[in-house]
């Protein structure tokens, strides 16, 4: 039977439809057809297109917005990071070490010999005996009891820190002679000079990714579905996997490794891909990339950034400057509480060399048409990132849009210099949620004030996208929105600078015309008009209106990508 193309395939009515066009106009109702929107307007501009065959859904007052876009995540790490293929170690699924030490213990108990015992999502932060004594920290001491047979390996919410046990430890070849890798750590304790259990930084756990087994395809597959399954629930509909390729060989049990971009593949050929996937190239081993192996890499692939479809694409490169705060890894212009600034982690005997690096790396990178994102945390890091991009650009105007990853130290010297050269900043405010408490002790009350600057980025004219860097943290965007607009802590409510505070509307523009942009995407996908792909989600209260410690509260009724409904709850 032939289908009537005078007729849409689904509309909405009765609706708030937050377009976020350029005037972030509002209206009533939206018509689809073939995947995209045909029509938008009041009821009655939409009704024409009613047909025998057309759903009609009566939103009855509820708010449409695009779909959300999730910019930097880690969906395969997600899925492969909880239960069953990892204990979930978040809080407060765990309290305190004791608590930890508890779970693994019930694992060991029906482990096989040998069997490595994995887990996810610890943080000091809120680890009972960590909070009373500001010198405790989880060692290898805590797991052996339990499990002296057994290798055990936790990665803690960040992805930046490991902690093993003693039979891990011994399988990995780390003992207090290893030598600690510039951009690395080993901690050992002060006393003995042993290792305690915790690698920091990916530079450091290589040892560990080389003997750790690795997942089967078919795990990866039911891990990367169970995340897509979880992230249209929540009206995300379009995601960057912010690190998949031969530098993730290994990690976690190969959660970001090309095999990954393989599964995707797969999951489209088969038509089983409700998701748009923008991927990230990572190169060199487990992510800790050099020239060398830019030069060995990129010429020989015969691609560049944009090749795909509106469904799987390879969006660009991934490099890691430096580390985080927590590890006291991001390159930072003064000392954190206690000593240390971080450094640039690219390869280099000092940090001119290392700049030269970077340099080099981003520069090749440029010529062979790849957009490249940084991950770039302490103001050091940041300015040598921005620098290195504004030199490549300088010598092969190309306009990539390469930008930086989280920038949670940019000086508002540098937030200008990205708005002059269409830099954008990829930020992650569920962190800011997350973390800002825990910044004061690692960088003082000043400077604590002055991480996460979103309204001076935004009021020096750059671009801020949003995500959620998960599994660092949840992949919950309306808390990214709530957290954006209030800038309140996780676990006092403390506000953290409310002159950065953003309107409602920068915030949602983040997770959508702004996180499509830096897809190369605002062309089909950020916003709500004629033309564009028919990607939104059906939100249970107003967003524009509903009290702000709300926001994160708001249902998530329906997701739709392509015009196809992925999720539904709730009564239409």
């Amino acid at each position: 039977m032939k289908t009537d193309l005078r007729y849409a395939d689904i509309v909405f009515l009765n609706g708030k439809v937050i377009t976020v066009d350029k005037g972030f106009s509002l209206c009533q109702a939206v018509a689809v057809k073939d995947g995209v929107i045909v029509a938008l307007g009041k009821n009655g501009d939409v009704k024409p297109l009613v047909g025998k065959k057309t759903r009609v859904v009566d939103l009855k007052g509820k708010t449409v917005l695009p779909g959300i876009n999730d910019c930097h995540t880690h969906a395969a790490l997600y899925g492969g990071t909880r239960p069953p293929l990892m204990l979930d170690l978040t809080y407060p699924t765990v309290k305190s070490i004791k608590d930890i030490v508890k779970v693994v213990a019930e694992r060991v108990k029906n482990a096989r010999p040998g069997e490595w015992v994995r887990g996810f999502g610890w943080d000091e932060g809120y680890l009972e005996e960590c909070l009373q004594d500001k010198s405790r920290h989880p060692t290898r001491w805590d797991l052996d009891a339990i499990s002296p047979n057994n290798p055990v390996c936790l990665g803690d919410f960040s992805v930046h820190t490991l902690w093993l046990n003693s039979k891990a430890l011994a399988m990995a070849g780390i003992t207090k002679d290893t030598p600690v890798p510039v951009g690395g750590d080993i901690v050992k304790d002060p006393k003995t000079g042993e290792v305690t259990g915790l690698i920091k930084e990916f530079a450091a756990q290589a040892p560990v990714m080389k003997v750790i087994p690795p997942w089967t395809r078919a795990q990866k597959q039911a891990a990367i579905l169970s995340a897509i399954k979880e992230l249209s629930s929540l009206g995300i509909t379009s995601i960057t996997e912010a690190a998949l390729g031969p530098g993730g060989v290994g990690y976690q049990g190969g959660l970001l490794d090309s095999e990954c971009i393989g599964v995707y593949n797969d999951l489209y050929n088969g038509g089983a891909l409700n998701m748009r996937v923008n991927i990230l190239y990572l190169f060199g081993e487990y992510g800790a990339c050099s020239y060398k192996d830019f030069q060995q890499i990129i010429p020989a692939l015969g691609i560049h950034s944009g090749f795909g479809n509106e469904w799987l694409k390879l969006g660009g490169v991934k490099i890691f400057a430096d580390g985080i705060p927590p590890t006291k890894t991001a390159w930072m212009s003064e000392d954190y509480v206690g000593g240390g600034r971080g450094s640039l982690v690219v390869p280099g005997a000092t940090e001119e060399a290392r700049q030269a690096e970077l340099d080099r790396m981003i520069g090749l990178a440029h010529h062979y048409g790849f957009q490249v994102g940084v991950h770039a945390i302490g103001d050091l890091a940041i300015a040598a990132t921005i620098d290195s991009f504004i030199k490549a650009e300088k010598t092969e105007p190309k306009g990539l849009r390469h930008y930086i990853m989280h920038a949670d130290f940019i000086s508002p010297e540098y937030a200008r210099l990205a708005a002059q050269n269409n830099i954008a900043v990829c930020a992650q405010p569920g962190i800011q949620w997350t973390l800002a408490d825990a910044s004061l002790a690692l960088v003082g009350e000043k400077r604590a004030a002055q991480q996460w600057p979103y309204k001076t980025i935004l009021d020096a004219g750059a671009r801020v996208t949003g995500s959620s860097d998960t599994p660092c943290i949840a992949p919950h965007w309306l808390q990214g929105v709530q957290s954006a607009v209030l800038r309140e802590s996780k676990a006092t409510g403390k506000v953290n600078n409310p002159n950065e505070r953003t309107s409602r509307e920068q915030a949602i523009r983040m997770y959508t015309i702004e996180a499509a942009w830096q897809d190369n995407m605002e062309h089909r996908k950020g916003s709500l008009e004629v033309g564009k792909l028919a990607d939104l989600c059906v939100l249970g209260e107003d967003i524009l209106s509903v009290e702000a410690h709300s926001i994160k509260d708001i249902p998530v009724m329906m997701t739709v990508v392509g015009g196809r409904v992925v999720h539904e709850s709730g009564d239409f």
